[in-house]
């Protein structure tokens, strides 16, 4: 208790003179502000990470099976289906046709990806319909809906009509010729992921399969869990009972690029920002470095009075102890408050294309634990050198002076 006291006077009036020291002060708010400045960039990176994936998975499906050669159709098998909507943590299995085609409207061309899926099961995606209805057999002309950045480039609504041209050509009069048809806007979706709603339709199964040509085929199943983390799970239980002309793919796999650049970029922000930390501790070392030479008489009475080396190592330890304390709250308030800002008061907006247009911020708590874990650990080893060389001291020489 007496060495503690000590060494919370010592961090307190660090100066020969007795006085607070600046050096302190800055050893502080170097150390509040580097783990600050990094808890605040790694939950920011997060935010985006979590808002991503989430935008990502809202539009994608968590698990594709389609022909190995994804070139090619395959025959839809009703056993296979069946099964696998028995899988465990299966929430839906939806047949598809994905190719890509051309889309002319009156007043221009575009390359569109189109997804065909079953009537009744349109209304299940997790889409926002932003105009008109969703598509039905109902009527004439067959519909399609087309996402909502992709109809504003074009601009087009609901009850338009378009033109898709399909790359697969047919026999006809004047030998092969493209396969086309006229359709009708039905409405416009929103995924919530921007280059989904620019590059995609949606067709009614048996509309794409007429327009194809493929009759009873199909691309292959879209696979939706329960539980993100269940997908590994119930594709290794896929993978057993698909045959060997089909492959089972997660969106860990299909997406694999994006989500492992963000976390290079992550690790890469960790490792940077950790010499920031570096820095900041090696003020604890000038600090406690200085602080022993400004106190060496008092470390010379305080041995003359009985105090050990051990003693004496141990104020210093406890000195530098209390210097990391306090900059690890520095650095935990500045982080707090950075949060609470950009989630509530900033006024900084995304531009368009990210939808959500305010700074998405996620805290990890074993994220935070590391940064501080690490943190700890530098500071105890910064203060080693400081407090073995205050125990070294000559009493005699130190009083002396």
């Amino acid at each position: 208790m007496v060495t503690r006291f000590i060494a919370w006077r010592f961090m307190l009036r660090g100066t020969e003179k007795g006085t607070f020291s600046a050096m302190t002060l800055f050893a502080w708010l170097a150390i509040g502000v580097g783990v600050g400045a990094m808890s605040s960039l790694l939950s920011v990176m997060y935010g985006f990470e979590s808002s991503l994936k989430s935008k990502v998975l809202n539009a994608y499906p968590h698990i594709i099976i389609e022909s190995k050669n994804s070139a090619r159709s395959i025959f839809r098998i009703d056993d296979l289906e069946n099964g696998l909507k028995k899988i465990s943590k299966v929430k839906r299995v939806l047949p598809f046709i994905q190719n890509e085609m051309i889309l002319r409207s009156d007043k221009r061309s575009v390359g569109v990806v189109i997804w065909a899926l079953p009537e009744k099961e349109m209304a299940g995606l997790n889409f926002k319909l932003k105009d008109g209805k969703w598509p039905t057999s109902e009527g004439g002309v067959a519909p399609i809906m087309m996402g909502s950045e992709l109809g504003e480039r074009l601009g087009l609504l609901s009850g338009e009509q378009v033109r898709l041209i399909s790359p697969l050509e047919k026999s006809g009069a004047l030998g092969l010729v493209p396969q086309s048809q006229i359709f009708m806007i039905s409405g416009l979706f929103s995924s919530g992921h921007y280059e989904f709603d620019e590059q995609y339709g949606l067709l009614i199964l048996e509309d794409a399969q007429e327009l194809l040509g493929w009759e009873n085929q199909i691309s292959g199943w879209q696979v939706w869990v329960d539980s993100l983390d269940d997908t590994s799970v119930v594709l290794a239980e896929i993978q057993k009972q698909i045959p060997p002309t089909l492959e089972a793919k997660s969106w860990e796999t299909f997406n694999s690029a994006l989500f492992q650049s963000l976390k290079l970029e992550q690790y890469s922000m960790f490792m940077i920002l950790s010499f920031a930390i570096l820095i900041a501790v090696m003020n604890i070392v000038i600090t406690l470095t200085m602080n022993v030479a400004h106190k060496r008489k008092n470390i010379g009475i305080l041995r003359a009075l009985g105090a050990t080396q051990k003693q004496i190592r141990r104020i210093f330890l406890w000195q530098g102890g209390f210097m990391g304390a306090v900059g690890l709250t520095i650095g935990a308030l500045l982080t707090a408050v950075f949060i609470l800002y950009v989630k509530y008061f900033s006024m900084y907006q995304l531009p368009e294309i990210y939808y959500d247009r305010s700074i998405p911020v996620e805290l990890r708590p074993l994220s935070i634990a590391l940064i501080y874990g690490v943190a700890t650990l530098l500071i105890y080893l910064a203060t080693t050198y400081p407090a073995a060389q205050a125990a070294r001291l000559n009493t005699i020489e130190a009083i002396r002076e």
